[in-house]
């Protein structure tokens, strides 16, 4: 199984593609490139599942948007490419939580990113649902509750998209969890949704 995280920073995108990884080590930056590499790993490697921090194309494109006036001084081409064999996780700041700013590489306004992210992911949601899933296995929001100040972090599923398990179901899968949703409960929803699949 593969599973793509993304979001704006500080929303535990790193800290989930390592906990979930079969080996503790995500892959950095889906490419076109490392993405085929994984399939091969896992051809005949069903119950594995390795993730990817970040998607490289759409991590550009949103931070590059969010912040037009920026030089990222970073000319690389990035190719887009459909990853219909990927559940796609995209990881949301609450809004209430979003205004700080990030001191990872460079200092970066969280509120625009996270919103834009927002706006892409409910976007890609429509879009692999038009396309009939050709373009991820899944589209799933997580809203972040990232509270600084209290040092308190939870999060909850707040969309899931797949053409065989609807949100009635993924809610049920979860409901145990009650408002927090932990990446192993993620990972048994995406379980559950590929068995449904045999």
């Amino acid at each position: 199984m593969l599973i793509a995280f993304e979001g704006p920073d500080e929303v535990g995108k790193s800290t989930s593609a390592a906990e979930l990884s079969h080996n503790g080590e995500p892959i950095y930056n889906a490419t076109k490139s490392n993405h085929s590499e994984a399939q091969i790993d896992l051809v005949n490697e069903p119950d594995l599942v390795q993730t990817f921090d970040r998607i490289d194309w759409f991590s550009h494109m949103v931070y590059r948007l969010a912040l037009p006036d920026r030089d990222w001084n970073d000319d690389r081409p990035r190719t887009v490419f459909a990853m219909p064999d990927t559940h796609l996780v995209v990881k949301l700041h609450h809004p209430d939580l979003a205004d700080f700013t990030a001191e990872e590489i460079v200092d970066t306004p969280i509120r625009g990113v996270n919103s834009l992210y927002f706006y892409f992911a409910d976007f890609f949601t429509g879009l692999n649902e038009e396309r009939d899933y050709a373009l991820f296995k899944t589209v799933s929001i997580v809203e972040v509750f990232n509270n600084r100040k209290e040092g308190t972090f939870r999060q909850r599923l707040a969309s899931f998209s797949s053409p065989v398990t609807g949100w009635e179901e993924s809610v049920d899968k979860l409901r145990e969890a009650g408002d927090t949703v932990s990446n192993e409960a993620l990972l048994e929803l995406f379980r559950f949704d590929e068995q449904r699949r045999l």
